[in-house]
């Protein structure tokens, strides 16, 4: 199997990070609206974080704050995936292209690192609030030195390809 071009092994990536993405969008939607919810009609956001707790939700009551970060804490992480997808699959066309140096896909690493990071700081809020909010004691946060590394990973590679642009700009310059 080839590694770039039609048929190959990045556009059959390409192709799953776009199936992916479908889904990705979907969760992001909901949680858009639940959030929404939670904010225009508290009573609704309210049982629907009952029901995550298999709680009775005959009883009336007032959503809390940490309710409501929970939610945006789930929005923003479906978001932050579906940006560091999108950027990923026009890095993968570009490769496919046979043009992976493009300045673009500097900047589109750059988004995949601020993506990374949004995802572990929302995985932060998260481990502090969501806890409360189904009633049990708030976890440690696991604090991942892997994922961290690697999001430096990503960015020394935006200055890699920073670089190459520069190599094939300066080579595409002389004739």
């Amino acid at each position: 199997m080839r590694l770039i071009g039609k048929y190959s092994i990045s556009s059959a990536l390409r192709w799953c990070l776009g199936f992916a993405n479908v889904f990705v969008m979907l969760a992001t939607g909901i949680m858009a609206i639940c959030l929404a919810a939670s904010i225009i009609s508290p009573d609704f956001a309210a049982g629907f974080v009952d029901g995550m707790r298999d709680l009775d939700s005959s009883d009336a009551r007032d959503l809390h704050w940490p309710e409501r970060l929970t939610l945006l804490g789930a929005f923003l992480a479906c978001g932050f995936t579906w940006w560091i997808i999108n950027r990923l699959r026009r890095i993968l066309l570009s490769v496919n292209q046979g043009d992976a140096f493009e300045f673009a896909n500097v900047k589109r690493l750059q988004g995949v690192g601020l993506g990374l990071m949004g995802i572990q700081l929302t995985a932060l809020m998260l481990a502090l609030v969501a806890p409360h909010v189904m009633g049990e004691s708030v976890s440690d946060y696991d604090f991942s030195l892997g994922s961290w590394l690697g999001i430096l990973v990503v960015f020394i590679l935006a200055e890699v390809f920073r670089q190459g642009s520069a190599m094939r700009d300066e080579q595409l310059a002389t004739v």
